[in-house]
């Protein structure tokens, strides 16, 4: 039986949706070169009846026969490449998302259904080294914010935040309510500067939104930051657990340097107190503070 990885403790999980339909890089190729043998034997079939039909016209009926076959031919030929290539290109188009990404309520997919589908994402990643990561994305101060405007305001700040993120994934990354105060995306085919890319915008995106909360009269708007930890798979992950290890540590190592930044795993020269070269891809500087006057 398979061991699913459960969030912390004290975070729930989100309401169920409707599963996605997923289309891998291998299982396209495979079905590339099942359309491509497809397409000869239906060349090689039209052919072969237009051969046997000509004895039953004349001379000007079995021109017609053979162009009759060979358009055929070539429509059955080109329908299933070009199908999947319609089909590859809406996979990897920017800003497509997913059924479930898209259109899913602002909870997104359930916690269950995202391990099934990065487990198996996971799986084929390790067998054809096609590079997998996962990021993980905790809002900064969630449980002052929940003590201060409620909880109601916790969920919207998610809420908005999964919806804002949700459009700019690829149709195979997965995207879900990870917990209360987290979410989680798993990018398929990615390396590791791509994937600290993804969190990098994703904490920009945090940093510049504002929440309307209707819940009081003046519709205050909520502003937050997060903190975000990304896990590129390594041969160390032999399992999908391994890689949320690690992103939780990279979170946990991001809100201990003060928040609204990004931290990658493994953490080790950062509790060692070496910044590593993905430790923080913030570029901020900081402002100096004023000297007294006739201070050197």
């Amino acid at each position: 039986m398979t061991h699913v990885p459960k969030p912390p403790p004290d975070r729930p999980l989100p309401p169920p949706m409707p599963p996605p339909a997923a289309a891998p890089a291998a299982a396209g190729l495979r079905v590339g070169a099942a359309a491509l043998m497809l397409g000869a034997l239906a060349l090689l079939l039209a052919a072969t009846v237009a051969f046997a039909l000509v004895p039953l016209f004349g001379g000007a009926g079995s021109a017609w026969v053979a162009a009759l076959a060979a358009a055929l031919g070539v429509a059955v030929a080109g329908a299933p490449a070009i199908w999947l290539l319609l089909q590859r290109a809406a996979e990897m188009a920017p800003g497509a998302g997913r059924a479930d990404a898209a259109h899913a309520p602002p909870a997104g997919m359930p916690h269950a259904l995202f391990v099934t589908l990065a487990e198996r994402e996971f799986a084929r990643a390790r067998r054809y080294g096609t590079g997998a990561a996962l990021v993980l994305v905790d809002i900064d101060r969630y449980s002052r914010l929940c003590q201060a405007r409620g909880a109601a305001a916790g969920t919207a700040v998610l809420a908005e935040l999964l919806r804002r993120t949700a459009p700019t994934l690829r149709t195979a990354d997965v995207l879900t309510h990870f917990g209360a105060s987290q979410m989680a995306v798993f990018l398929v085919h990615a390396d590791a500067t791509g994937a600290l890319d993804v969190a990098e915008r994703i904490r920009e995106r945090s940093e510049q939104m504002e929440v309307v909360f209707p819940e009081t009269p003046q519709g205050l708007r909520l502003r937050v930051t997060v903190s975000a930890g990304v896990a590129h798979l390594r041969p160390a992950h032999l399992s999908l657990q391994a890689m949320i290890d690690d992103a939780l540590d990279a979170v946990a190592a991001a809100r201990a340097a003060g928040g609204n930044c990004v931290r990658a795993a493994p953490v080790d020269n950062l509790a060692a107190g070496r910044p590593g070269p993905f430790a923080d891809r913030r570029s901020k500087t900081r402002p100096q503070p004023p000297r007294p006057p006739g201070g050197t």
